[in-house]
């Protein structure tokens, strides 16, 4: 009996403007930093005074996936082929043995920097994506998760 959401078995799934789009199995790139800049004080002999600078992320990997919506392909190659269009981009983390949400975290503004296909075999249901890279201005955790 085939499973209502394809993205079921998929520990990762990811949204695009509200609309379910392909699951992933590992995620990495969810980081955050605060550069701090150098301060020398005239006087201060015994310390170097470290400064806020500007805040960074990496950008978001996303691997061994599979999507089966066309909308996801076309917006990656639209963005490839130079037309950047940003996005809601939404990435639930699954538990549970019905594949409910745990976590999640909004991304926004995202668009793909890099796409990798997998080797190729045969009785692929859907198009397999071994790694996409979406870099975006920011994020945050979905509300309401966890409670």
């Amino acid at each position: 009996m085939p499973a209502e959401n394809p993205y079921s078995q998929y520990n990762f799934e990811l949204e695009i403007d509200g609309t379910p789009v392909a699951g992933f199995s590992a995620v990495s790139g969810l980081t955050m930093e605060l550069e701090t800049v150098a301060y020398r004080e005239g006087g201060v002999n015994d310390h170097v005074h470290q400064l806020p600078g500007q805040f960074a992320h990496a950008n978001l990997v996303l691997q061994r996936g599979l999507t089966k919506e066309t909308s996801f392909w076309n917006w990656i190659h639209k963005v490839m082929s130079g037309t950047i269009e940003k996005r809601t981009v939404i990435l639930k983390l699954k538990s549970g043995y019905k594949g409910e949400s745990a976590w999640g975290w909004e991304f926004t503004n995202a668009y793909p920097t890099k796409w990798s296909g997998p080797d190729l075999t045969g009785g692929a249901n859907g198009m397999a994506i071994e790694a996409i890279e979406l870099t975006y201005e920011r994020f945050t955790t979905l509300s309401g998760m966890p409670e």
